[in-house]
């Protein structure tokens, strides 16, 4: 896929996987808008940025997703700055069992209004010119965690809504595609979370059992998916024991009213 022209968006981007997914469009020549709540951070990552892939292809804003109304205003200043959008990712999450409202209202509903955001801004039939939407999810969306319940009801959350919206029979009439990734356990600060919970030794037990990915696997898988003719309906899980595997064209039942 050539991304000369192309403009992603990316929620959660000042450090770990977002960081990764903006430098890794940035190097295929893409331009980026990247957004984080973390402005100092996202600042010195932006100014690292411009001076390694030009001036006029990265911004970054400070960005809560949680904020209807802020995440709207930065992502209509992305349209601004660079005439639309053409992938869209919604990347932003925590993980916080104690708050555990933080956790839906920005793992969930910040990514769900992005995609909203997205859907209205690209769909053809609303004068858009089409793009791809790119949910990062987790493996913890597809089975049960005990030790993470409100983060993994985010996840299936999210994982629900991709798949409702990708089995849409009239998607490709709106010239819109959805991808999903789940990765489980990667080596980012989320591994790490500050509040603690009284499954934390079962916590180090599963991640000493099933391992933890590395940043640029993950990374590979995300290029997979935006590098697709047609992502739509697929779905990539990357795990430390069994790699990438990319479930093609799940067979989705289409929505019946």
């Amino acid at each position: 896929m050539n991304f000369i022209n192309q403009v992603a968006f990316i929620t959660g981007a000042a450090q770990g996987l977002g960081k990764a997914f903006t430098e890794a469009l940035l190097k295929k020549g893409a331009r980026v808008c990247f957004t984080d709540i973390q402005g100092e951070k996202g600042q010195k990552v932006e100014s690292d940025f411009k001076g390694k892939y030009g001036q006029k292809n990265v911004l970054f804003l400070t960005c809560d997703v949680s904020s209807s109304q802020n995440l709207k205003n930065c992502f209509q200043r992305a349209v601004s700055t660079f005439g639309g959008v053409d992938i869209m990712v919604n990347n932003a999450g925590i993980v916080d069992e104690e708050n555990w409202k933080n956790v839906i209202n920005i793992n969930l509903v910040g990514a769900l209004e992005g995609s909203m955001l997205a859907i209205e801004h690209m769909r053809t039939d609303k004068g858009g010119k089409g793009g791809k939407i790119i949910n990062i999810a987790s493996t913890a969306g597809l089975t049960g965690v005990f030790f993470t319940p409100f983060y993994s009801a985010a996840k299936f959350g999210l994982v629900g809504f991709h798949r409702s919206w990708a089995s849409n029979p009239y998607i490709g009439q709106l010239g819109l595609q959805f991808g999903c990734l789940c990765p489980a356990f990667t080596d980012t600060a989320i591994l790490y979370p500050k509040s603690k919970s009284q499954y934390d030794d079962d916590f180090k037990k599963f991640i000493g059992q099933y391992g933890v990915n590395k940043v640029e696997t993950v990374v590979e898988a995300f290029l997979m998916l935006v590098e697709s003719e047609n992502c739509n309906q697929d779905i990539i899980t990357v795990t430390a024991q069994d790699g990438i595997q990319y479930h093609y064209k799940e067979n989705l039942k289409k929505s019946n009213l």
